[in-house]
């Protein structure tokens, strides 16, 4: 039995680049694995692990033209620090109101008619770190007597890599009532 060998290519000539079946399987394996890589990597990068939420909700109570400031996030619910790119506010109120969220840096706050007592600085959010020390509350304002529901915030974060949007903390009923003489 004998062996046939490939002639060998004359000096000069250019050689033929020919991939036998095996090595195009190794580059389609190659490439589908670089595929999933990617598309994995990418799932990972864009969908962090949800912020903490509570059931139930704040109730605040406060009269037209006064606002009030509702805790609905505590940095501390998680041990990361977030990068914030943004925070949605969804209300649902009997009468027109202005709802502000902000942060509160170096401090918490249930409610209270002045958040400035209890944090050190008190900020819009948006391209702001918040960490286990801070929180995020609403302020809200109306100049009417009425009722105003204000959803769980949505937060826009960056957490190390990862980016992400999720529900957090907890919702609030605030009552917008006439005072008393």
């Amino acid at each position: 039995m004998s062996h046939a060998s490939a002639p060998t290519p004359a000096p000069g000539d250019a050689g033929t680049l020919r991939l036998t079946g095996n090595r195009w399987r190794s580059l389609t394996v190659a490439l589908v694995g670089a595929a999933l890589v990617l598309v994995l990597g990418s799932w990972w990068a864009t969908h962090p692990a949800d912020l903490p939420v509570r059931d139930g909700h704040v109730t605040a109570v406060t009269t037209p033209g006064r606002p009030v400031y509702v805790g609905v996030y505590s940095g501390a619910a998680d041990d990361r620090v977030l990068r914030v790119g943004g925070v949605h506010v969804h209300t649902d109120a009997t009468v027109p109101v202005v709802v502000e969220p902000l942060l509160c840096r170096g401090g918490s706050v249930s409610v209270t008619s002045d958040a400035a007592a209890f944090c050190t600085e008190l900020m819009p959010p948006d391209g702001q770190q918040l960490g286990p020390g801070d929180s995020l509350l609403v302020k809200v304002t109306g100049d009417e007597a009425g009722a105003a529901f204000v959803a769980r915030v949505s937060v826009t974060f960056r957490s190390g890599l990862r980016v992400g949007t999720s529900p957090a903390g907890t919702s609030a009923v605030i009552a917008i009532v006439p005072p008393t003489s």
